[in-house]
């Protein structure tokens, strides 16, 4: 492979999905690696915000620009989170991986996993026309983002084998540990699919306690007081005669 700071979107995407581990050689030897990071978080963008898009066409209405929204926070917010503690699990590892490299090679990550997303589209965007089951649904957009996490943090394996190590155990937590805070992330930013009163829920819940409670049918739906139907008036009920209304032996 060329310079990667020289190579266009088009065969960067290329040579993510074809030949990584060329690409990865490519990264370690640029002295330059602001700009190929650029270009990798940039087809991270596109790819994550397709895909939320593709969320939102579930219910249309605020969640086309809600979901999308959603999904670049929850990713955002989780590489922030994780991407100190990636440096460290790798120091564990005894790679001669730098910061700079670990940067490079989340954002590399990143990059293939909304590649793989991005391929995964058309299929969910069929689903999310033809049934109205926000469970199956839902059910359907964790697989992916299963799958693509999985081939996609092979990258950062990818880069930890280039260095020679064969201690891979430490990164591995790692991933767990990612996925573990994608999930959550994506529960503590709901609805991502479906519609609600409010844009974000301050309630506070565990992932999979949210998921028990949706595949459980346990689940309370967002209450709009204006759907709220009137209360009939209670009947009055009839007392003795000559009851006293303060009497609280007799008033019930």
């Amino acid at each position: 492979m060329n310079d990667p700071q020289k190579e266009t979107f088009g065969s960067l995407f290329e040579s993510l999905l074809k030949s990584p581990v060329t690409l990865i050689a490519a990264i370690g030897k640029n002295d330059k690696p602001g700009g190929v990071i650029a270009k990798l978080l940039l087809i991270s963008l596109a790819g994550f915000l397709i895909f939320g898009i593709t969320l939102g066409s579930f219910s249309f209405h605020e969640q086309l620009w809600a979901a999308p929204l959603k999904t670049f926070l929850g990713i955002t917010l989780s590489t922030i989170i994780c991407l100190p503690s990636l440096y460290i699990f790798s120091a564990l590892t005894g790679t001669s991986l730098g910061m700079k490299e670990i940067a490079q090679g989340m954002a590399g990550a990143l990059a293939l996993i909304a590649s793989l997303l991005l391929g995964f589209t058309p299929v969910l965007w069929v689903f999310s026309q033809s049934t109205t089951s926000e469970t199956f649904f839902g059910f359907l957009v964790l697989a992916t983002w299963l799958i693509a996490l999985f081939f996609g943090t092979g990258f950062l394996l990818k880069m930890l084998a280039q260095t020679g190590t064969s201690k891979t155990a430490p990164l591995r937590i790692w991933i767990g540990i990612f996925l573990l805070v994608t999930l959550q992330m994506s529960t503590t930013l709901r609805p991502l699919i479906g519609r609600s009163d409010s844009l974000f829920t301050s309630e506070k819940r565990f992932f999979l306690e949210h998921w028990g409670m949706i595949f459980f049918g346990t689940h309370k739906t967002e209450f709009n007081e204006t759907d709220a139907q009137p209360v009939a008036p209670e009947t009055p009920q009839t007392k003795p005669p000559g009851a006293s209304q303060s009497n609280p032996f007799l008033d019930e």
